[in-house]
């Protein structure tokens, strides 16, 4: 009764999901070195320790033009979360949701597509005079593109959110392309793909992770309901991705609070309870990956992942503070 519970559709759907080369099972092999995920999952389990409240460092906002950057509503968790990941490798939409400026020279084809450059309904362009206003419309406009073509020829229910599918065909990043994955948080094989996230946002790539619950609270909350993003930590951080002992932490953009989380990576595994670092769902369920010509999930090779369109764009980090 206790699995029937726990079944999600990311839990029913990756198991048939295609597998990826050298993503194997999270417990490393003989002879070989378990990664920090694994070897930090394995300790966890060993001890039978109950996964809670994850985390003791308080939560930074995260503020463009003075204002704290949340969703609009609840529908563009997934927009906003395409937003900054568009905005952290790209300086010139970055400023234009702050100041609202572009320079005149800016040729049409550098204009980032988050902006809208035709009114939609009820969008006029030449009013979006503050950072809210742009921050509001770009959301939209996004979830515009995301809704389109998302079943083939049909658009995709606006009410129902971002698919996983079209967010990874919209994710915008320099030199990097997305590949989304459904997930299972109590299966083995989950823990180098969370391993891959973690090692991508070292490297300086965010990765959205899509959050829901499972049936023991509902069917309708057993599918992706939420969307987050891991975002790079800051370059000078005191253990810089780590956790005092050195256990790995994802760094959790969350837009309904506006706010950024920072999470040790194996308590998403095997979650049984809420955390506000996910909106307050239980499982991840759903991740956006780059993808990468010789993938290799325990040892993810950023440096080809990073090849490719854009490159005179660098990504800054993560405006989140660092604890001392």
């Amino acid at each position: 009764m206790d699995l029937w519970r726990r079944l999600s559709l990311g839990a029913l759907v990756a198991p048939l999901a295609r597998p990826l080369a050298g993503a194997g099972p999270a417990e490393a092999e003989d002879g070989e070195e378990p990664g920090p995920v694994t070897a930090a999952m394995s300790r966890r389990r060993a001890a039978g320790r109950h996964r809670g409240a994850l985390g003791t460092v308080p939560p930074q906002p995260v503020v463009l033009g003075g204002v704290r950057v949340t969703q609009t509503d609840g529908t563009t968790c997934g927009s906003t979360v395409l937003l900054m990941l568009a905005a952290t490798g790209d300086p010139v939409l970055a400023r234009w949701l702050e100041t609202g400026e572009l320079a005149e020279d800016l040729p049409a084809h550098r204009i980032p597509p988050e902006i809208p450059r035709a009114p939609g309904p009820g969008l006029d362009v030449a009013r979006l005079a503050s950072t809210a206003d742009r921050l509001t419309a770009a959301q939209q406009h996004i979830q515009r593109r995301t809704s389109a073509r998302a079943l083939r020829l049909l658009p995709w229910p606006p009410a129902l959110g971002t698919p996983p599918w079209t967010a990874a065909r919209e994710a915008r990043f320099p030199g990097v392309r997305y590949q989304h994955l459904p997930l299972d948080d109590a299966a083995a094989a989950t823990a180098p793909l969370l391993a891959a996230a973690h090692e991508a946002t070292l490297g300086g790539t965010p990765v959205p992770l899509y959050a829901g619950g499972d049936l023991g609270r509902g069917v309708t909350t057993a599918v992706p309901r939420h969307v987050v993003l891991a975002v790079p930590p800051p370059a000078r951080a005191k253990n810089r991705g780590y956790d005092g002992a050195g256990n790995p932490v994802l760094h959790l953009y969350e837009p309904a609070g506006g706010d950024v989380h920072q999470v040790p990576v194996a308590d998403l595994l095997g979650r049984t309870a809420p955390h506000a670092a996910l909106g307050h769902w239980t499982h991840v369920c759903w991740l956006l990956l780059p993808r990468t010509s010789r993938p290799d999930l325990r040892r993810w090779p950023l440096a080809s992942a990073r090849g490719g369109g854009h490159a005179d764009r660098a990504g800054p980090e993560s405006s989140a503070k660092e604890e001392p």
